[in-house]
């Protein structure tokens, strides 16, 4: 073996490689040495590597130090490189060069709406994220720019959700802590309109904290759902100067406001007891939704729709067996509203309902819905509801009608005579525990066939749409489609329009759908453009 005195160092490329470094005959020599324990005459060479192996791997372990120091080095500046680089893509993109007004759209589209719903996010951590607006913080977070844009745009800061419920529960954050970031929020908002969700829990005062906060801007209140079940937390105020609000919902167990002066509200909807509706500009309402919690009501529905009677569009959902307990006499309401729903709780008793239908005059109605608040339909009065159409004149302007209530198919027909200009209708049978109402009938489908050579029952029906336990005959219902899409095609020759119908079943009865021979028939009428058909999933 050749003496390690004499070896020199040496290099590989740039790379150092001791002079010590064993062959592969080397280490297979001592291999054996080891294996078999036999030592050799001469182990010389052996002491001598092991003397001079510590030098050496010191050597090595300068070496690593030298490379680890270039490699970081390398690492270093391709880091730098890379940033550098990414840098100047940035500065060269599209995104860079978008006004400031795109991108304060894009964050607007960043929203995340879901979780700003009340009712929906229930947590600490979540309360924390809505009121501080954190979608925004990790926004402002990608460069400077985008730090301002968020921090300084105001619109961006005008949606709030605050539920006080959940901070009876905090554990983490306290009340001040909240309302802090409330105040902050609010801050950066400007004078821009608010659009606020707020439920305010009467337990702690905080409630009452943060309505006498958003009191203070309420002149910028714009789109506005205040929720206040418990206890009140304040006394009924004045609500004044409100200049900007043109939707207000009051889901409310106490007086909130005893009026309200907002000269763009057009949107109004309450649910409560009669005694907390707040004194409003009525006769600019457009829209109103007003569901009663009375029990017994100490106001007639009635008078509420009566005082609204300039509204575009009402709803009312009230226990139709109290009306008799609140009118003890007869009330008589002409209201000017172009649509009006009716949800009602059940009543065995006919005369409520034909109270209800002989108080109406309704001469601009084009939309009608009656239908139950809950499970169990209200009953429906034919005769009634005839007297009702001949005074309000439904012949001339209703269009759409919705129904569904416990009535015959055959006194469902007899009404439809009088509605010539209808040109949607919703029919509902009923599947309940406590009680089942067929409309949906072949007497019922053949009623509305269109028959050559003779004069149609509402001639001008464009949708029909059943929510029904099946119990017609499908060729029967196809044959009603096929007769429907070529009176639509006579009627309006010139529309590229096609006839709708819509068919949805109960979910637990023998039939919830149509056979496939029949949707095979009525997606081939799809299929030629004549026919929008849908087939729902059955309705739990």
């Amino acid at each position: 073996m050749t003496s390690p005195q004499v070896k020199t160092a040496r290099r590989t490329g740039s790379g150092f490689t001791s002079p010590f470094l064993p062959t592969a005959a080397q280490i297979a020599h001592i291999h054996r040495i080891t294996r078999t324990g036999i030592l050799p005459p001469n182990s010389s060479s052996l002491q001598a590597t092991v003397s001079l192996a510590k030098t050496e791997l010191r050597r090595y372990d300068s070496e690593i130090d030298k490379l680890r120091t270039e490699l970081n080095r390398l690492v270093s500046e391709r880091e730098t490189l890379f940033s550098y680089s990414a840098s100047c893509r940035s500065v060269l993109s599209a995104l860079q060069r978008l006004p400031n007004e795109v991108l304060v759209s894009i964050f607007e589209f960043c929203f995340p709406h879901d979780e700003y719903q009340l009712g929906t996010q229930t947590s600490e951590k979540s309360e924390v994220r809505r009121i501080s607006q954190y979608h925004l913080l990790q926004l402002g977070q990608v460069s400077f720019r985008w730090h301002q844009i968020a921090m300084e745009t105001p619109q961006l800061w005008s949606a709030l959700t605050v539920d006080t419920s959940i901070w009876e529960k905090l554990t983490g954050a306290s009340s001040k802590d909240l309302l802090k970031l409330l105040e902050c929020s609010l801050t950066r908002s400007g004078n821009h309109a608010l659009d606020l969700q707020l439920n305010l829990a009467s337990a702690y005062g905080y409630g009452d904290s943060v309505f006498q906060l958003f009191r203070k801007s309420a002149h910028r209140w714009r789109d506005v759902f205040i929720r206040s079940r418990g206890q009140p937390i304040c006394s009924p105020i004045n609500l004044e100067q409100l200049e900007k609000l043109e939707r207000l919902q009051l889901d409310v167990g106490w007086k909130i406001a005893e009026s309200v002066e907002a000269p763009r509200l057009r949107d109004f909807t309450f649910r409560g007891r009669a005694d907390c509706l707040p004194s409003l500009p009525w006769n600019q309402l457009h829209e109103c939704n007003y569901y009663s919690t009375d029990r017994p009501p100490t106001l007639s529905p009635l008078s509420v729709l009566r005082t609204a009677n300039n509204s575009a569009a009402f709803r009312l959902d009230f226990n139709l067996g109290y009306l008799p307990l609140v009118d003890k006499q007869d009330i008589k309401v002409s209201s000017n509203v172009h649509s009006l729903a009716l949800e009602l709780d059940t009543d065995d008793k006919s005369v409520s309902v034909e109270r209800l239908f002989d108080s109406l005059t309704l001469p601009r109605l084009e939309a009608f819905e009656y239908r139950p608040s809950r499970v169990v339909p209200p009953i429906w009065s034919p005769d009634r509801f005839m007297a009702l159409a001949e005074r309000s004149a439904f012949a001339t302007h209703l269009i759409s009608l919705s129904v569904h209530a416990r009535i015959t198919d055959e006194e469902l027909l007899v009404n439809l005579a009088l509605l010539p200009r209808l040109e949607e209708l919703f029919v509902a049978d009923s599947h309940t525990t406590y009680r089942n109402n067929t409309v949906v009938t072949d007497t019922f489908l053949r009623g509305l066939l269109c028959v050559p050579k003779e004069a149609p029952l509402v001639p001008e029906l464009r949708a029909l749409k059943f929510l029904t336990v099946f119990e017609f005959t499908d060729e029967v219902y196809v044959e009603l489609v096929a007769s429907r899409i070529e009176r639509f095609k006579a009627v309006d020759a010139n529309s590229k329009g096609a006839f709708e119908a819509k068919i949805q079943g109960y979910m637990g009865r023998r039939k919830v759908s149509m056979s496939k021979e029949a949707l095979q028939k009525l997606k081939s009428f799809a299929f030629e453009g004549a026919l929008l058909f849908k087939c729902v999933a059955p309705l739990r």
